[in-house]
């Protein structure tokens, strides 16, 4: 793969986004997002219809899945449009990013929780900093490469 893409007000956005969108969908599901789209046309008489993609998981995906639909459906209407409109954000992006944020979104699952603290208090401080000195450290990693902790 090559270097990291540095990160930008819009990719940390698109980031975060997908992170939640990521985290309130089960992981079968997202795996799917990367499937093309299935034509839908009319069962004929001839071939019988595919099973719809809920009934192709196992019991426990099944669980977990209604699980988290419930956990959605309890959700504020303006927070459930958010989701919709991050996952929108997400299956939008090229199959390579889409794939990089599963893989950022998979070593922020490992973090502890100290080491979480950590990031989202030095993304609050990147955040808080004009945006000449934003432009600046993001051109100074993009020369360096990542960062060191």
């Amino acid at each position: 793969m090559g270097r990291p893409h540095p990160m930008t007000p819009r990719r940390a956005s698109r980031l975060g986004a997908s992170l939640l969108a990521l985290s309130l969908l089960a992981a079968p599901l997202a795996a799917r997002a990367d499937e093309p789209p299935r034509p839908t046309a009319p069962p004929t008489a001839l071939a019988p219809a595919p099973p719809p993609p809920f009934q192709k998981l196992t019991p426990e995906e099944r669980e977990r899945l209604h699980q988290r639909w419930q956990e959605f459906q309890k959700l504020p209407p303006q927070r459930q449009q958010e989701i919709r409109q991050r996952m929108q954000q997400l299956r939008a992006m090229p199959k390579d990013e889409r794939q990089q944020v599963r893989q950022n979104f998979q070593r922020w699952q490992q973090l502890s929780p100290e080491e979480k603290e950590r990031v989202r208090q030095k993304f609050q401080r990147f955040q808080q900093l004009p945006p000449e000195q934003r432009q600046q450290l993001r051109e100074r990693t993009r020369v360096q490469g990542r960062p060191h902790r």
